[in-house]
């Protein structure tokens, strides 16, 4: 292991550069056209002949060690957040409106960093790492289209990991825990309809404004007061549009929100109450309304005996100390989940936190990722793949 780490040392400034460039060029959803692209010049440098797109902007590549029926996967996302970025970076976003204010640009270089390692040890493995670089995980469904393209397939994969970076962690650290590491996300709309009038004659409208205040407030109850306290979800309304004119009654209202849950089953009692008091109120205030849902994410898992071997593999790498055990679960939501639906696999935290500097969090325009721990991300995956063949 003291090999793997001291190689990814030495593979830094190359990363730190290859994350630098996607940074300063952020796509989004599945437009990844030109990190692709450059996704497959900078594996070409580095040897790996066996790399085809996939679901399009999608790249998968195959390196191949000593003859083996085993296969491991490593993935990392792409795309960029619609987001302006802030700060005074010299390689800050070049595109006005988009910006990796969620570090995806690192976890491609990380596994950029990966495949030169893992390509320079082929006598130390038998079988095959796949690494994965997947466009669209932002919401446009990303790993699914990846998965209906065979991305999964030729070979089948014996186990899956990723990485994500955490602000709240210090460079230098990674971040590990058992079970659910992050929770399924839904996305909902609530459509509500009224009458349009006059805004001077109320009484001849139904306004579905006043519907709208009354759900927004009387949703907050449903986990308050109808999950168990030892039970985890989140209701979240993040947008509402209605009307043209202060003098208006409009005919509609439009909110938009999430649903998050670590279990499927708490996810689905949350949206069950949600319908009901959408439905009920609006009944109540003559007007009608209906919850609409997107198919959702199921929560991200660690496999048991993967994530045993993962402290093992990380302890003997980077020495406990470095080594975090995550304190609770994140409810943000990851399409990786749908890749754990097909294949067990594990998911760890890349500890980016800068001393003496504010960690924003994640999709926040003032996000900051430290670089001097980059070579644990590709050390981590690496090392992983390298352990996983080698059993």
């Amino acid at each position: 292991m003291a090999e793997v780490l001291e190689r990814a040392r030495r593979l830094e400034e190359k990363v730190k550069a290859w994350r630098r460039h996607i940074h300063a060029h952020p796509e989004l959803g599945m437009e990844t056209e030109g990190t692709a692209a450059f996704v497959e010049r900078a594996l070409a440098e580095i040897g790996v002949a066996d790399v085809r797109r996939c679901a399009g902007t999608g790249v998968v590549a195959r390196i191949e060690g000593r003859p083996g029926d085993r296969c491991v996967g490593l993935r990392a996302d792409m795309d960029a957040l619609p987001v302006e970025e802030r700060g005074d970076l010299p390689f800050r976003s070049t595109v006005p409106g988009r910006a990796h204010a969620c570090g995806h640009d690192v976890h491609t270089a990380c596994l950029l960093g990966a495949a030169e390692l893992l390509h320079g040890m082929r006598d130390a493995f038998s079988g095959t790492v796949k690494l994965i670089f997947q466009p669209g995980e932002e919401g446009a469904g990303g790993a699914a289209r990846m998965i209906a393209d065979g991305a999964l397939d030729e070979p089948k994969m014996d186990a899956v990991f990723a990485l994500h970076v955490w602000p709240d962690l210090p460079a230098g650290t990674v971040g590990i825990r058992r079970g659910a590491v992050l929770a399924g996300a839904q996305s909902i709309r609530i459509r509500i309809t009224g009458r349009q009038g006059h805004a001077a004659h109320p009484h001849r409208c139904i306004d579905p404004i006043l519907i709208a205040g009354h759900i927004v407030c009387s949703l907050q109850s449903v986990v308050a007061r109808e999950l168990p306290p030892l039970e985890t979800g989140v209701l979240t309304l993040g947008q509402i549009h209605g009307g043209t004119a202060g003098n208006i009654i409009p005919e509609e209202v439009v909110i938009d929100g999430t649903v998050r849950a670590l279990a499927k089953d708490v996810g689905t009692r949350i949206l069950e109450s949600a319908r009901r008091i959408v439905e009920g109120t609006a009944a109540t205030l003559r007007g009608s309304a209906v919850l609409e849902t997107s198919e959702g994410l199921p929560p991200v898992v660690n496999d048991d005996a993967l994530f045993d071997r993962m402290v093992g593999t990380f302890k003997d790498l980077f020495g406990p100390d470095r080594v975090r055990t995550l304190p609770e679960p994140s409810m943000g939501g990851e399409d990786f989940a749908l890749f754990l639906e097909h294949v067990p696999g594990a998911h760890f935290r890349l500890g980016v936190g800068a001393e003496g500097r504010t960690a924003h969090p994640l999709h926040s325009p003032d996000f900051y990722a430290d670089e001097s721990g980059f070579s644990m991300g590709v050390a981590g995956l690496a090392a992983l793949a390298l352990d996983t063949l080698a059993r």
